[in-house]
């Protein structure tokens, strides 16, 4: 089903979207939650984006915002997201340039608000760093999450198993009575292969910075977890949710922070079991395509030919081959050390129709 802004004049009953029954399950008990008005939209997502960024501790400049936001974008639709809202924070940085152009592709799709408020902190370690991004997050729960019964941030939400869209997902969680869905997270590795020669980026001392050659995609390039699927590892600091928008009175961009549950007693509030992990063969899955600089490719050619399955060590990924069996195969023809897992799904399902859409909408 397909949601849309409503046009003057429509009657707003008849495009109500049926409120979820909140069935009784021994594990579950019933929360109420109040009505905020016609849901136009299923599923929404919000993204806080610049077309340039300086990395945390001001280390590194990277300058892909553009390339990378029209790929999500392409994507999210493709995976069954109704409407998408940028918070375009370019103007923090220069008034020279803006995501305007990449969001106009998108007419009728994506909705992009100025925001060129500026963190109070680049540091590590600064609880405030992303001030500008929390404030933005509030923002788009408060003003469009109203409008949708779920909210997403960014990254890759990649439906899977049987589903082919965020939507589906999302009324099979209502149809279990949730009302958070977390995803685990780690950042993913860029495939060696898929990146452009690191003697076109290099800049010294045996480092450059991982580009993504300009006939791939970010989606298929970071296709390659440390972890093999499904992943054990909660990495609840870096974790991402799906809510309920008229359920979560205030978000903090990994978790909640308040609820309609939050006037309950503890007992209440543990037994509404309201939260829940998502099983990433059969449900739904994240891949964090967070960028690589310079820095992250100190002594690759050392890191990367020592076996190691983690986020630390090599920060470049060496696939292992489908269906290869990780305690026998260990290094490829070129002896680099196989250090991550390709996602089936992604690599023979979304990749290709993430390739057409991206070619026909040109």
């Amino acid at each position: 089903m397909q949601h849309d802004v409503v046009k003057k004049g429509v009657d707003l009953e008849l495009l109500r979207i049926p409120e979820a029954t909140l069935g009784k399950k021994r594990w579950t008990k019933d929360v109420p939650i109040p009505e905020m008005g016609v849901k136009i939209h299923k599923v929404i997502a919000c993204t806080w984006a610049s077309a340039t960024f300086r990395t945390r501790g001001n280390r590194a400049n990277v300058g892909d915002g553009e390339r990378r936001l029209k790929e999500w974008l392409e994507f999210n639709l493709l995976a069954g997201f109704d409407h998408i809202y940028v918070y375009d924070n370019s103007g923090a940085f220069t008034n020279e340039n803006s995501l305007a152009e990449v969001v106009n592709l998108f007419p009728g799709k994506v909705t992009r608000v100025d925001w060129p408020c500026k963190i109070c902190s680049n540091l590590d370690g600064n609880m405030g760093e992303r001030s500008s991004q929390y404030a933005a997050e509030s923002s788009c729960r408060l003003r469009f999450g109203t409008h949708a019964r779920w909210l997403d941030t960014d990254e890759y939400l990649v439906p899977m198993g049987k589903f082919t869209s965020m939507g589906d997902v999302s009324e099979y969680l209502d149809g279990m009575g949730m009302h958070i869905a977390e995803f685990k997270s780690s950042p993913a590795k860029p495939r060696f292969n898929l990146l452009d020669n690191p003697i076109n980026t290099e800049e010294g001392h045996g480092q450059f910075t991982p580009t993504v050659k300009e006939d791939e995609t970010f989606l298929h390039t970071y296709n390659c977890n440390w972890e093999q699927f499904p992943r054990e590892n909660t990495l609840t600091h870096r974790a991402k949710q799906m809510y309920r928008a008229d359920y979560i009175k205030l978000h903090y961009v990994h978790y909640a922070t308040a609820t309609v549950v939050s006037q309950m007693s503890e007992g209440e509030t543990k037994a509404a079991a309201h939260l829940r992990s998502f099983y990433e063969l059969n449900e739904a899955t994240m891949l964090h395509t967070k960028s690589k600089v310079a820095r992250n490719t100190a002594n690759w050619k050392t890191q990367c030919k020592i076996p190691k399955q983690s986020e630390e060590g090599c920060k470049l990924g060496f696939a292992f081959p489908i269906g290869a069996d990780p305690k026998k195969e260990k290094y490829d023809k070129d002896g680099w050390a196989y250090n991550c897992y390709i996602n089936e799904k992604i690599e023979t399902y979304w990749w290709p129709r993430l390739v057409e859409a991206i070619k026909a909408r040109g």
